[in-house]
Parts: C-alpha cells; sequence; structure tokens
C-alpha cells in the first residue's frame, strides 16, 4: 500500500550520513593518515620533475579531506523594503532648538 500521506515513515533523519560513506571516508582517512611520509615522498619525487603536477595532486587529495566551499548571494532587499516610503514634516512650535548639551540640562 503507498503511502500518499505525505508524512515520511522510517528511514534515515534528514541531514545523517550514509553509514558506507561515512564508513568509506573514515577509511579513507586512516589510509592516508598511515601513509602520509610515502605520500610526501611520492609528492616530493613528483615535485622535482613537474611542480605543476604535484600541485594539482595535492589539490585533488585535498578534496576528500577538505569540504568544498560554495559561494552564496545575500539578498538583504525584501519587496516590502523597496517600496518603503518617509515622510517628514518639520513644524515650527516657536520654541528655539538646543544649540549645546547646558541649553538641555537645567
Amino acid at each position: 500500500m503507498a503511502n500518499n500521506t505525505g508524512i515520511k515513515y522510517g528511514g534515515r533523519q534528514k541531514g545523517t550520513a550514509n553509514k558506507a560513506t561515512a564508513r568509506l571516508r573514515e577509511t579513507f582517512t586512516e589510509l592516508l593518515e598511515g601513509n602520509m611520509g610515502r605520500l610526501q615522498e611520492l609528492l616530493d619525487k613528483v615535485a622535482e620533475k613537474n611542480p605543476q603536477k604535484a600541485l594539482e595532486l595535492m589539490l585533488k587529495l585535498s578534496a576528500f579531506v577538505l569540504p568544498k566551499l560554495r559561494a552564496i548571494e545575500v539578498n538583504n532587499e525584501s519587496e516590502e523594503a523597496k517600496h518603503t516610503s518617509l515622510n517628514i514634516r518639520i513644524i515650527d512650535t516657536g520654541v528655539p532648538l538646543a544649540s549645546c548639551e547646558a541649553d538641555v540640562v537645567d
């Protein structure tokens, strides 16, 4: 029987990592950590002949460790704010304005 209610039953909660993906990332991280010395040697050998290629390899490996950042656009203007107007009326009360703090404080 199909669920036509729109309510989700069972399954993973939103934002919960897939178990297989989490295990794969953990294993890959352990592999890199266990072979840091060897990896450095390999990158040094590549850099001797082709520094650009060594840099490309480092950038490709970093994608597995560091999250990719995405640019986001922030729009602070709402439709309401675009059409807001301000009316100011100045009324002459005949009372002089204070020119300094001494005029205000008795």
